[in-house]
């Protein structure tokens, strides 16, 4: 059964159809998190199947699912809370977080009880079923709101209701829950708001007894408005009665404890305050409010203006925003204390319009003061890959993931699985920091031909949302540069391996040991020491592309004629897996026996120079050759080598020189008038 995933990114809509369980997998790892900020644009329908037929939008076919949903809740705490409840209630198919952060979406099937009066016509056929629909809707509406004691999104659905996608790391999904039965005729429904009790054992000690989370903010938030509409009723004509009523209200809101961000998005829907047109103002007037009671905390009496400055602009910085620096890109990032928004880089425009808002609010701060702020200590550190490998749902302990991954590279190599899984521990350890004197040495080696998905396999380790820090453009012809990806990217592919010149494979050899880095950033004046998180694979069509035998135990050499790119992989449960095996103490560097073993098994990937090694390689040895062995033209013979060896080029002398070599080595040599052949038998 296939849903329907609308992208509103372009003028006109376009619609996808994707399976139930390929969506549940893209919420998980990350597909839609670069939605997940300001101007979003993706949308799904569990209801049907839609999809454009001549310009014109038609129902391929609908589903038996009921989308519900609970918005404006307090904070991430309160939605996982009911998102908990959520899945204790057999009807739950799949239940996942808003892409705001303050809503969750509860998904459930629904079956249909046989009517023997029904039309096999098309229209009348598509009202029964949304008949149905709604039956579905109002009783699984009024179970979910008894359950989990708060009244749910109460619009009734149509085939064509949707969502804004989202990300959620851990979304409840149940294949096998029950379908609600109803009928397609009217139903007398249940009332859609009974009598609820909150939550037992997830009480704030703020909201109103006997209420919920969502009914305490709302009484408290009108019995403000009411209040400050009462002590302004005598400016009721007066065109300062708008302003007078905001400007209480928000001082209200804000000795109420109500959230800043909710309660400015409340008036907007108040015409009486001007509601959308006057969105600007109405954010101004209670950022300036909330504003007043942080700086309350801060030391007047003796405090230096200067003094007094820094603290304001710390303290307007804290309330209006939420700062980090990503220690692995080097730039801040921030994000808006508000409903529906996610961090993104600070960049020069951002900065300048932080400055502009904060003059408005009334903080005299200007770009040196906050960048002062901004480019300081004071904002925490972000590491994006620990922060993803620490927060994912812990490992089942029975799937093997990182095996089920290793063996889309269809190859003979015997040792590949436990090889590259050692690499991935060793990989997400150097993401942790846990080895403070070593790094990654080795380096995975895919070989194949052109077009076998070498590539491809290398980019899907990541995750979609951390594809940015992947880099497979890796230039290692200057030194910077590599210092500096290996500090910035979290995986590197050294595409076309085979193209790195004999005098850049050493300098790569010596890095691949290096935990931290040490240089010199450009336009800095000191040498600066940073982490290394980037481990290396590599690619290449070059069955021998290795030159240095010496350096052949970094490398774990595979040929694999074609790689299994299809399917999902489930990101989340692999890295679990891996982080929960290094928890464990699982050993996750290569012993001295393995890495004799690999330089064993990388023999046959080592390039050759000398012509007496090419022969040997490919042809019996003159003592092993048969007595009715065949006179090869030394031409074919050329052609073979080439072939089998990229450091044997043909040109002006090559013939001469290897018919003398294979004379030197004792094979049988016939002249004619094409040329000499040699008594040869190939391997």
């Amino acid at each position: 059964m296939k849903i329907t995933i609308i992208n509103n990114e372009r003028k006109e809509k376009r619609y996808t159809r994707e399976e139930l369980d390929e969506f549940v997998a893209q919420l998980k790892d990350g597909a839609f998190r670069h939605h997940y900020v300001r101007n979003y644009n993706k949308e799904v329908c569990f209801a049907a199947e839609w999809m454009k037929q001549s310009g014109e939008l038609k129902a391929k076919s609908l589903n038996a699912f009921v989308l519900l949903s609970l918005e404006n809740l307090r904070d991430l705490a309160t939605v996982q809370e009911y998102k908990r409840l959520a899945t204790q209630q057999p009807y739950t198919l799949l239940c996942f977080i808003g892409h705001d952060g303050h809503s969750l979406h509860i998904v459930c099937p629904y079956s249909v009880t046989e009517n023997s009066s029904q039309s096999n016509h098309k229209a009348q056929s598509f009202m029964l079923n949304a008949q149905s629909l709604i039956n579905a809707f109002r009783k699984l509406h009024y179970i979910y709101s008894s359950q989990l004691g708060t009244p749910l999104i109460e619009t009734e659905p149509t085939f064509s209701s949707c969502c804004m996608t989202s990300y959620d790391p851990q979304p409840f999904y149940n294949p096998s829950a029950i379908a609600v039965t109803v009928s397609n005729e009217p139903e007398e429904s249940p009332e859609f708001r009974p009598m609820l009790e909150t939550i037992s054992d997830y009480n704030y000690p703020e909201e109103i007894p006997g209420l919920t989370v969502h009914d305490s903010r709302m009484r408290r938030f009108h019995d403000c408005l009411n209040v400050a509409i009462e002590a302004h009723r005598d400016i009721w004509e007066d065109d300062m009665f708008t302003d007078a009523v905001l400007e209480q209200l928000a001082d209200g809101c804000r000795q109420m404890g109500l959230p800043q961000a909710w309660c400015a998005r409340m008036c907007t829907f108040i015409p009486l305050l001007g509601g959308l047109k006057n969105q600007e103002t109405i954010e101004t007037v209670f950022k300036t409010a909330y504003l007043r009671e942080t700086l309350k905390t801060i030391p007047m009496k003796f405090t230096r203006p200067s003094a007094l400055l820094a603290y304001k602009t710390e303290a307007y910085m804290k309330e209006h925003y939420t700062l980090r620096l990503n220690v692995m890109t080097g730039t801040p990032e921030y994000r808006l204390n508000a409903v529906g928004y996610g961090f993104q880089p600070l960049d020069q425009a951002a900065r300048n319009t932080m400055a502009i808002k904060a003059l408005k609010a009334g903080v005299e701060s200007w770009d040196k003061d906050l960048n002062r702020y901004i480019d300081s200590n004071l904002i925490p550190k972000y590491y994006p890959m620990e922060d993803y490998i620490k927060h994912l749902r812990k490992w089942n302990g029975k799937t093997d993931y990182v095996g089920e991954l290793a063996r889309r590279v269809k190859t003979d190599n015997p040792y590949w699985e436990s090889d590259f899984h050692t690499w991935m521990l060793s990989m997400v350890a150097q993401w942790l920091g846990k080895d403070r004197q070593h790094g990654n040495a080795i380096v995975p080696l895919l070989i194949g031909p052109q077009g076998s998905g070498k590539t491809t396999f290398c980019k899907r380790l990541l995750p979609g949302y951390l594809q940015i820090y992947f880099n497979d453009r890796l230039s290692m012809k200057n030194d910077n540069d590599i210092f500096i990806a290996m500090s910035s990217y979290a995986l590197i592919n050294i595409d076309e391996f085979d193209a790195m010149s004999k005098s850049q494979q050493p300098i790569l050899k010596y890095l691949l040991s290096k935990h931290d880095v040490k240089f010199r950033p450009p336009f800095g004046k000191t040498m600066e020491e940073r982490q290394r998180f980037a481990s290396f694979i590599a690619t290449t069509n070059n069955r021998r592309p290795l030159v240095d035998p010496t350096g052949s135990r970094r490398f774990i050499c595979v040929y694999a004629e074609e790689i299994d790119n299809d399917g999902i992989i489930y990101y989340d449960k692999l890295y679990s897996q891996l982080y929960a095996e290094l928890q464990q103490g699982r050993r996750y560097w290569f012993e001295d026996e393995d890495n004799a073993r690999i330089i064993e098994q990388n023999e046959p990937f080592q390039q050759v120079s000398s012509y007496e090694q090419m022969i040997a390689l490919s042809y019996l040895s003159p003592d092993d050759t048969p007595e009715d062995a065949a006179f090869v033209p030394l031409q074919s013979i050329m052609k073979r080598l080439e072939k089998a060896f990229p450091t044997f080029t043909i040109k002006k002398g090559t013939d001469i020189e290897l018919g003398k070599r294979l004379v030197k080595m004792g094979y049988e040599r016939k002249r004619n008038s094409r040329g000499s052949s040699f008594k040869i038998e190939g391997i």
